[in-house]
């Protein structure tokens, strides 16, 4: 398998899976311009398969069309596609700045020119069809939740990232080292399960198992976390990085179901600050945590995760009867 990694820059988006229930920001002048790009498909399954786009640079003296030199990537001139290469995608951050990574293609298919988009794909826009530079296995493909997008790429000095939106990094290689542990990881470094705890104290025990790992994730992200469960604000943690402070609420559960019930002050909270609300409710919080983290998308006017599953809200009323 080839061994080499190749960064693409494209417009930063939630889920890449077109503009129905997203948007797309930054990603050049064609973006600005008009509203989207032939990055918005890039993580959209189509039987079993991603097919992503990038822009790479066009040869305007020669009015050539653009390439990918898959030379660069161990391949030879006559080549016109290269497999089983790992391509880092990237964007810019618009809320905290910086260029960071978005996900990665492992054992991608990487062609030197565009590619026609498959038939019954769906990668169409006001009747364009995008077509893709880049394929990979679904199972293959990892986009991380924006959340998770900390790892920044230096742009415009010398080693590193310039303008063009394919980079090669073929003179950075301890960066390329440091990018193949952290895919690795997935993103995250390896969160530890927590001590199964007596079962006197099961409920609390729970609900502090929840606490601990959500904060331990956000502190691997390079976030500073701070409890404010005292507090009676609404939600239980604090994490702050660069411009970012989250209000995280945190919910523990004993079982593997994704149910749990708001009061109504985070409930309230929850509506109040959409944008920064992180719902993060951990499932088997004993024996196998497992988090699901939801956030507000302005595009689906939901609540979803990173997968893109919403979240259902059932409101209640509820009264205390007294003798009067």
């Amino acid at each position: 398998m080839n061994d080499r990694l190749l960064f693409l820059n494209t417009g930063w988006m939630d889920l890449y899976q077109g503009l129905a229930n997203d948007s797309i920001r930054g990603g050049g002048k064609h973006v600005q311009r008009e509203g989207w790009g032939g990055e918005v498909y890039n993580f959209k399954p189509h039987r079993g398969n991603c097919y992503a786009y990038v822009q790479p640079k066009i040869d305007r003296k020669y009015n050539n069309p653009s390439t990918i030199k898959l030379e660069k990537l161990g391949g030879s001139k006559s080549d016109q596609k290269i497999e089983g290469i790992t391509v880092v995608w990237t964007a810019s951050d618009p809320d905290n700045g910086g260029t960071k990574i978005v996900g990665w293609f492992r054992n991608a298919t990487v062609y030197r020119t565009l590619q026609d988009a498959p038939s019954g794909s769906g990668r169409l826009i006001s009747g364009a069809s995008f077509g893709y530079f880049v394929s990979a296995k679904v199972e293959d493909c990892t986009l991380l939740p924006k959340d998770n997008r900390v790892k920044v790429v230096e742009r415009a000095k010398k080693g590193w990232m310039g303008q063009s939106n394919v980079w090669y990094a073929d003179q950075n290689p301890d960066f390329v080292r440091e990018v193949r542990a952290y895919i690795k990881n997935r993103g995250v470094p390896p969160v530890p399960n927590p001590p199964r705890q007596p079962d006197t104290l099961r409920r609390i025990e729970v609900e502090k198992a929840a606490v601990d790992l959500v904060t331990r994730h956000f502190t691997s992200l390079e976030y500073q976390v701070e409890s404010v469960e005292r507090d009676n604000v609404g939600w239980d943690l604090e994490a702050r990085r660069e411009r970012l402070t989250l209000k995280i609420e945190v919910k523990g559960l004993s079982g593997k179901e994704v149910v749990a019930e708001l009061t109504a002050n985070e409930y309230k909270k929850m509506k109040e600050f959409q944008s920064e609300y992180r719902l993060c409710i951990v499932t088997s919080a004993l024996e196998n945590p497992t988090l699901h983290m939801f956030y507000y998308s302005v595009e689906n006017l939901a609540w979803i995760d990173e997968k893109g599953r919403r979240l259902g809200l059932e409101e209640k009323v509820s009264a205390t009867a007294f003798i009067s």
